[in-house]
């Protein structure tokens, strides 16, 4: 069972932080390694929470 990539995932962020460089706003933590890679070897199954995100707005000027 392969783990659901971060990247493109609504609650995926990049921190500061050089010792905990991802984070995950859906489950609340920040890791050294993708928050996915984590959910799998914590429960044992991929992450059930990614949400694609939403596109960004555009202003309407040409």
């Amino acid at each position: 069972m392969t783990p659901v990539s971060c990247f493109g995932c609504r609650y995926f962020r990049v921190t500061h932080q050089p010792a905990r460089p991802y984070a995950c706003k859906a489950f609340g933590f920040q890791s050294t390694r993708l928050p996915a890679l984590d959910v799998m070897s914590s429960s044992g199954s991929p992450c059930s929470r990614k949400e694609a995100q939403s596109e960004p707005k555009r202003s309407a000027t040409p």
